[in-house]
């Protein structure tokens, strides 16, 4: 008899680095899953050097897991961790370390450094040389042969000295690596600190020497000769959010200029024949598209184009326990119970003790995925949203499990959002946004939301940006198309690239942030009686008279009737001499509104509609 309830499956954290942090590296290993498009030999030994994607697609642990591939097959292998802004909890750090051999550090940039310039390649580059020089330092000098050319190397960059190096320095301005080096003498960890004035016009030397001293350490790089212990420096959390605006904007510059640099030196190893080293870095979507807003891009698509993999969940199998998004869940059931001492069991024999038939009437893979992003991080929160509900105690995922998680699954998604949206907009402007759509329509015509927005949110950045604030949220996957005459939905995370603004199309709010924006289809059905009918919508006709090329009637609409007609051109694709050959007075049929006929004062309509999509949303 199985024992194990949803409360014992192992969910791990929302954030890889997290879920290693406190859960372990083992644990993250075994539950990991490769994305169907990612050539993982590209990336660790082919030109591949920047992993893109959305927030939550699963970035931060394919780098772990890359490390951790990497210690597998040569022990002696040195992996370096850089993080934006963002410190390495110490809670797992020496668990981690019996893994391989990895040294840690994040990148800390006080608030007022470097505001107002807006070039910082030199500046990167000087920290990866210091990463190498200390890297090596701390392999025992073991990732690069100590010959002439090496020497060369770490004098040059030796001469970059820190603030108390520098005695004039007009216009100070700092940032920090931190990096895990120890002095000799002390034993006390120190971070080189780097001021210097980068003024280009300044009357002192001190820039002018700086970019020297930097393009002369480069050429030295490109002399080393490094050892067969493979090298890898992962460079993660490249977050900017929409503030402070000049911070912001620093914030993108870097970015974009860190980018550049990673590029610039896996090229100068490249170049250089130098195997076994190699810089790769993670690039969320969403940055990206602020750097193409907000700042000068110097052509930042070019540099990633052809060396990046995308992170993509979207596959031909939407529906089946065989996605790669139902399988990270199946794993996680099926390794829980294996550790609780229960036989590992297949695929099939999980799936019909753990799921019901079906869950509101829709297969339980289809109701998980068409509830989420197609998202690893989708299937961590709905585990711990289970573990966290009443029915916690269930050893199925029960339809009542799925009814109370339902709420608490969708505050987190839209969190989830409204942070991805962070790096375009302002906290004020996120607020707005939601506000538009809470408690508004779950499905709505683009009239129906231009007609709230005026009424409610005059002056609103959703009055004066309609369109492009309506894109990003379709890619973000905070909204998706529905076309009623058809019953088909596009979504972004499908693969369906932009948003439809059609008289004829609707747009909805994806299914996961219902409950927390205080939507749904039983809203929509009250609203329905004070509508007037939509373009596009489905509507029942009632034929009351016929002529050669019309048949006029009424279309019931919500309890309400409106004159209609439909021309003889909208009964059939084929050709059709006589409309009394397919329609009969007291005759009822399907039709989709076409439009509003304004000289006639009627409804027109048509039968001719494509046949409804299987997909359920």
């Amino acid at each position: 008899m199985r024992n194990i309830t949803i409360k014992g499956i192992y969910a791990g954290k929302p954030d890889a680095k997290d879920e290693i942090n406190f859960e372990g590296l083992s644990e993250f290993i075994k539950t990991f899953i490769v994305p169907h498009n990612c050539d993982l030999e590209s990336l660790l030994l082919g030109n591949y050097c920047f992993i893109s994607g959305y927030k939550g697609t699963g970035k931060t642990a394919l780098l772990f897991y890359l490390d951790n591939l990497i210690s597998e097959r040569d022990e002696s292998a040195c992996s370096s961790f850089v993080f934006f802004k963002e410190e390495f909890a110490e809670l797992k750090k020496g668990e981690f370390d019996k893994y391989s051999n990895r040294e840690l550090s994040s990148i800390l940039i006080e608030r007022d450094t470097l505001i107002y310039n807006t070039d910082f390649e030199y500046i990167w580059r000087w920290l990866f040389y210091k990463r190498i020089v200390a890297d090596n330092e701390k392999f025992n000098g073991g990732l690069f042969i100590n010959n002439e050319e090496w020497s060369d190397f770490t004098y040059l960059v030796s001469r970059i000295k820190g603030p108390a190096d520098i005695k004039k320095s007009i216009l100070p301005q700092k940032i920090k690596l931190s990096l895990p080096m120890k002095d000799n003498n002390t034993g006390n960890e120190i971070a080189p600190e780097l001021e210097v004035d980068l003024r280009k016009d300044s009357s002192e030397t001190n820039y002018a020497t700086f970019i020297q001293l930097i393009d002369n350490a480069e050429h030295a790089l490109s002399k080393v000769t490094k050892t067969d212990i493979p090298y890898h420096i992962f460079i993660d959390e490249l977050e900017a959010y929409h503030g402070d605006i000049d911070v912001f904007k620093r914030d993108l510059y870097l970015i974009r200029d860190l980018i550049f640099t990673v590029k610039r030196f896996n090229s100068i190893f490249s170049a250089a024949n130098m195997s076994h080293i190699k810089i790769l870095c993670s690039i969320r979507t969403e940055i990206v598209n602020a750097i193409n807003r907000f700042i000068v891009t110097k052509e930042l698509n070019k540099v990633t184009s052809g060396f990046e993999v995308p992170l993509k969940w979207n596959y031909n199998n939407t529906n089946s326990y065989t996605h790669p998004i139902m399988q990270i869940l199946l794993r996680r059931i099926a390794i829980s119970e294996s550790e609780q001492g229960e036989e590992y069991r297949q695929d099939k024999d999980i799936i019909a003790e753990w799921f019901p038939e079906n869950i509101h009437d829709i297969q339980p893979s289809n109701y998980i995925l068409n509830n989420s992003w197609h998202k690893p991080r989708d299937i961590v929160r709905l585990i711990i949203s289970a573990q966290n509900c009443i029915n916690c105690e269930s050893k199925s995922f029960s339809q009542a499990v799925f009814e109370s998680l339902n709420k608490q699954y969708s505050l987190d998604s839209l969190i989830e959002i409204k942070e991805e949206m962070r790096a375009l907009y302002t906290a004020e402007e996120i607020e707005e946004i939601i506000n538009v759509f809470t408690g508004f329509r779950a499905i709505f015509s683009i009239n129906q939301l231009k007609e709230r927005v005026s009424k409610y949110f005059s002056n609103s950045i959703m009055d004066l940006k309609l369109n492009p604030v309506l894109n990003d949220l379709y890619r973000l996957g905070f909204i998706g198309n529905y076309l009623p005459a058809s019953k088909m939905y596009r979504w972004q995370h499908k693969g369906d690239d932009r948003l439809v603004i059609a008289d004829e199309w609707r747009i909805m709010i994806h299914q996961a942030l219902q409950s927390a924006l205080s939507v749904g289809n039983k809203q929509d059905y009250s609203l329905k009686r004070f509508d007037t009918p939509q373009t596009g919508d489905m509507v029942s006709f009632e034929v009351r008279k016929i002529t050669r090329s019309f048949a006029y009637g009424v279309i019931d609409y919500y309890g309400k009737q409106y004159q209609a007609y439909i021309h003889i051109g909208q009964i059939a694709d084929t050709y059709i001499n006589d409309i009394n050959e397919f329609l009969s007075e007291g005759e009822r049929i399907q039709t989709v509104i076409l439009e509003f006929d304004q000289k006639y004062a009627k409804w027109s309509v048509s039968r001719k509609f494509e046949k409804a999509s299987k997909e359920v949303v």
